[in-house]
């Protein structure tokens, strides 16, 4: 039986609710030191087909309140949000070199490139599906070499496949979508599925962690 408790976090980069469950589970983690955290790549075109379920940009009503939710997630986090001209994009190149780089590079450097590929997206407001502009991104964390050689790397079976299995076995789990976090508890093997970016209270309840609340305090939480 596992002694500490785990979260897995199943993300698209052109998930903006992603973009916001990443943002948040950085900013909170830093407070739970007993708990396992690991940000796993997928394809959510291929979740959401998998699921049979559907975009919220593809039903009008949803993509209308998509719209209105997402400037009220900002104003109540303090994170940025500058909704991408080129949404949706395709991220399977993007979701690929992060498969990469978490193969290579060290947890913190991995993470870091998480965050600036999200930023890159839904802040500068940059085509992610474009490989030079993916390369340009993470140059700055990675260096020149290394950022154009692992994107090189992206089209290897091996990475190709390991985007395959992330999304299945999110898909196995139950997802449905993005952001979606499956967590086990301490002493125990059984998988909880929670699912989207509004989720944090109850998973800190769930597990007996602490939780400040959206917006950041900075005498406790940093991003």
């Amino acid at each position: 039986m596992p002694a500490r408790s785990s979260i897995v976090c199943y993300y698209d980069v052109v998930s903006p609710y992603s973009y916001y469950g990443v943002k948040l589970l950085n900013r909170y983690k830093t407070q739970w030191k007993d708990v396992d955290v690991e940000l796993r790549p997928i394809f959510l075109a291929g979740v959401l087909s998998g699921s049979k379920n559907q975009a919220p940009a593809n039903v009008a009503a949803k993509g209308a309140y998509m719209f209105k939710d997402l400037g009220r997630l900002s104003a109540a986090t303090g994170i940025p949000l500058n909704f991408s001209s080129n949404f949706p994009t395709m991220t399977v190149p993007a979701s690929r070199l992060l498969v990469v780089i978490q193969k290579t590079e060290s947890v913190a450097t991995y993470e870091q490139c998480v965050e600036k590929l999200f930023e890159a997206y839904w802040v500068e407001d940059k085509d992610v599906g474009q490989q030079e502009i993916l390369i340009n991104a993470v140059t700055p964390i990675l260096g020149a070499d290394k950022a154009t050689k692992y994107m090189q790397q992206t089209s290897d079976k091996e990475i190709k496949q390991q985007l395959i299995d992330n999304t299945n076995e999110a898909i196995e789990a139950g997802a449905f979508g993005a952001p979606t976090f499956v967590i086990k508890k301490a002493g125990s093997d059984e998988p909880h599925l929670f699912f989207g970016s509004d989720r944090f209270e109850i998973i800190t309840s769930f597990l007996g962690l602490p939780y400040d609340g959206l917006a950041l305090k900075t005498s406790s939480a940093r991003l």
